[in-house]
């Protein structure tokens, strides 16, 4: 017996938050061998170099807080830095790879089945781009926000009392319509900044829905990355209580525990990839709905494939 093939899903849709809860599973659940087959191609060599700067992280910080030596602490910035990098890096390649993967999913017949890698190669790489540069972006901000507290401190340590909380409100509300930002660049042909007007002006307009999507997904996400993460928090705290009852032979130096937190730190990295691909989809579909609820996207669809025919 034959069984009809699903549905596709449509995109651009006006839908309420349980429809885009119901969707946002259904892609996932329909695509997803695919998600995790190319979410560990793509990040897999990545989160091999994650764990082992955190692993070394973890190895110099606990011995400088053992023997009490801030050297030993200032030496730990330096895997922290790398590992920031790989993080920020780990985010451009999901981003671009799950919106890629969501693109690809809307313009091939076959949708994701029987999907290889140079079918949306060339989309991946562009998506590379244009996340690395909102990635940039965000850093760049970052910089001035801290110089900006930075100065207003130096000049007078009473005016953070003001300008931060203001700072903070000012940032949890911008960041909520910015998280429109990344698939709304990536899946029209727009300049950075008409892309960055635009995903505001889109927030902005729909700021509580768009935060309880962004929250509800965050959530869900993070629930994920935590159960992954669970085994490398626990051999960690294991391992820091047993070196401090023998400092003079921790437990940290032995191969077989330096062996067994490297593996269950890839294995956390990979968690935290993987989980990320449920947020970055129910922010696609909120992107699709309040496109859908303001330029009518499949109405002028229909209408250019009416003229076509």
């Amino acid at each position: 017996m034959n069984i009809p093939p699903k549905p596709r899903i449509q995109f651009y849709r006006a839908r309420t938050f349980s429809e885009k809860m119901s969707v946002t599973f259904d892609f996932l659940r329909e695509n997803l061998k695919p998600l995790l087959k190319y979410t560990l191609y793509v990040t897999l060599p990545l989160c091999l170099i994650q764990s082992f700067l955190m692993d070394s992280f973890m190895r110099v910080y606990t011995a400088g807080v053992l023997e009490g030596q801030l050297s030993n602490l200032a030496s730990a910035a330096v895997p922290y830095v790398l590992l920031l990098l790989c993080t920020m890096l780990g985010s451009v390649l999901l981003s671009a790879l799950a919106y890629s993967l969501l693109q690809t999913y809307e313009r091939r017949d076959r949708r994701l089945e029987g999907l290889v890698f140079a079918d949306f190669r060339a989309l991946f790489e562009v998506n590379i781009l244009k996340a690395l540069r909102i990635v940039l972006f965000v850093f760049g901000m970052v910089v001035a926000a801290v110089a900006v507290i930075a100065v207003l401190g130096w000049m007078a340590l009473w005016t953070l009392a003001i300008t931060f909380p203001l700072l903070l409100v000012a940032t949890v509300a911008v960041m909520v319509p910015f998280a429109l930002f990344t698939p709304l660049y990536l899946f029209e042909d727009l300049p950075f900044a008409t892309a960055l007007r635009k995903a505001l002006k889109y927030g902005f307009s729909a700021w509580g829905e768009t935060f309880l999507v962004v929250l509800v997904f965050g959530l869900l996400a993070n629930i994920l990355s935590g159960v992954t993460s669970l085994p490398w928090t626990l051999i960690s705290i294991v391992g820091s209580v047993f070196s401090q009852l023998s400092p003079d032979a921790p437990v940290t130096s032995f191969l077989w525990y330096q062996s067994l937190t490297y593996l269950l730190g890839v294995v956390m990295a990979c968690g935290t990839y993987v989980s990320l691909i449920i947020s970055v989809t129910g922010t696609a579909f909120q992107y699709f709905h309040l496109r859908e609820k303001r330029e009518d996207v499949t109405v002028k669809t229909d209408i250019a494939n009416f003229d076509s025919l």
